[in-house]
């Protein structure tokens, strides 16, 4: 029987041969996805004692860094192990925005050697001057280990919601964009803790860089601008001289010439097919919402900044930014809440519209104002509707009411937080009577029953407005 066991084995040999042949036996090795190869440690879920799993695949990539870093679901837990010392040093340089060392966990994923700043403008100068230090910060996964990401992300902003005693405008108004199917930057709720201990809730707010920009326009070569206030931010014709706009400097470029941006702005003031250099319905959801939540910390209301413009292959794209006081949060506002509700939609601007170049040509142009009021109409009868608008302030804050009250750092109370939201104060209007009344305005304005233009002059105020604070109230950390 001994011929019998040889042609068995050789009978197995082939089989095992042939199996190997057509992949029936995997070598666990080469199953290895993508986030092998990343710095990404995922820690261990005490519920389900499993680990986190990261796609590998661009398509599933996108839907885990919604899911895993920007999910609208949750509050995101993040925790920073910092040198006590060097976070010392760094709070009390704040304005100078450098970069030190820092361990960082992010919603149960660890990374080593990631680099943290305070960032800001106004909300850093404010605190850096006040007895705070709940300074927003800036996280940057590659400025130590350059190959080191997230997902695809390099860099998260985490705001510390300035200035809203809603804890939810930014987060809204983002939301809003989305819902016109604008480009905008992702965000989500973090429960922000140092070095173990809860520091405060702040919002993720996703960076616009070279990534974003690859991932929403397919390319990231063209100059990307952010003015701050500069010369020429408020995109008036100085000369054809690019030079001439010093504040109109592309990030991350040592040679420009700005001559793009240049044609750009000669066409805004000089008239031409604007559409061939601009992408104008983007700017017209944008405008939309910015009209709609009385946006005057930015181009409307003559500051000239938080926006991105980028040139995506000739055409540029306008990027919203910064949208803490929308809902007329904004202090400088010359208007009351009750005023701002009532605020013109086709000279949505602070003072004369010849102030404001691009919106002045948006206005020229039938066509454009006429996509303009339908954005504005979804927005009304979608997103802003009473029972959408309910429904969503109300989720939100069931998700994060446990947070703001815990919250150690926040520079509001617990009460002006809900006061802000569901009650009218003094001449402050709560989010809800704010929006409802604004709806219902801008209803008004576009079925023609009231007027909606000023003889170009635009809108203005008796003043009182108390940038949303409840009954004018002042910040509780000072």
């Amino acid at each position: 029987m001994k011929w019998i066991k040889s042609v068995s084995v050789v009978i197995l040999v082939i089989l095992i041969a042939v199996a190997i042949k057509f992949g029936l036996f995997s070598n666990s090795s080469s199953n290895k996805t993508e986030t092998d190869s990343t710095s990404i440690t995922a820690s261990e879920d005490s519920e389900t004692n499993s680990t986190k799993e990261v796609k590998s695949t661009t398509e599933d990539n996108n839907a885990s860094v919604d899911s895993v870093i920007f999910p609208h679901d949750q509050v995101v837990d993040v925790n920073i192990e910092i040198d006590e010392d060097l976070y010392e040093e760094m709070n009390n340089n704040a304005t100078e925005e450098e970069y030190v060392m820092a361990d960082i966990t992010y919603n149960g994923y660890t990374f080593d050697s990631v680099a943290i700043r305070p960032k800001g403008n106004s909300s850093l100068s404010s605190v850096a001057k006040s007895t705070s230090d709940r300074y927003s910060f800036k996280i940057d996964f590659n400025y130590y280990e350059e190959d080191q990401d997230f997902l695809g992300v390099t860099k998260i902003n985490l705001n510390n919601i300035y200035k809203d005693p809603t804890m939810m405008a930014e987060y809204i108004g983002y939301e809003m964009l989305e819902d016109l199917d604008a480009v905008a930057a992702r965000t989500t709720y973090v429960s922000l803790s140092i070095n173990g201990e809860y520091f405060g809730l702040y919002l993720a707010v996703e960076q616009v860089n070279s990534l974003f920009l690859d991932e929403n326009y397919g390319n990231d070569s063209g100059e990307l601008y952010k003015p701050e206030q500069g010369v020429g931010a408020d995109l008036s014709y100085i000369s054809d001289n690019g030079m001439d706009y010093t504040g109109m400097v592309p990030d991350d470029m040592d040679e420009y010439d700005n001559e793009a941006l240049v044609q750009l702005i000669k066409t805004i003031n000089e008239g031409g097919d604007l559409e061939s250099i601009f992408n104008v319905d983007s700017f017209l959801k944008y405008l939309a919402v910015s009209t709609m939540t009385i946006n005057y910390d930015g181009y409307q209301g003559g500051m000239f900044h938080n926006y991105y413009l980028y040139n995506n292959n000739g055409v540029f794209e306008w990027i919203a930014w910064d949208l803490n006081e929308i809902f007329n949060g904004f202090s400088r506002s010359a208007a009351s809440d009750e005023e701002a509700t009532e605020h013109l939609i086709d000279e949505p601007v602070s003072g004369a519209m010849s102030n404001y170049p691009l919106i002045e040509a948006i206005f020229k142009n039938e066509e454009y104002v006429d996509k303009y009021h339908e954005y504005l109409q979804i927005l009304s009868e979608g997103y802003l509707a009473e029972d959408n608008i309910n429904s969503k302030v109300q989720s939100t804050y069931n998700m994060i009411k446990d947070y703001v009250e815990t919250d150690p750092t926040a520079f509001y109370s617990y009460q002006q937080f809900e006061t802000a939201l569901f009650e009218d104060e003094g001449n402050s209007l709560s989010l809800m009577s704010f929006v409802e009344k604004r709806v219902a305005n801008v209803e008004q304005q576009l079925s023609g029953k009231i007027p909606s233009t000023n003889n170009g002059q635009g809108n203005s105020g008796s003043g009182g407005n108390a940038g949303r604070n409840p009954g004018g109230a002042k910040p509780v950390r000072q």
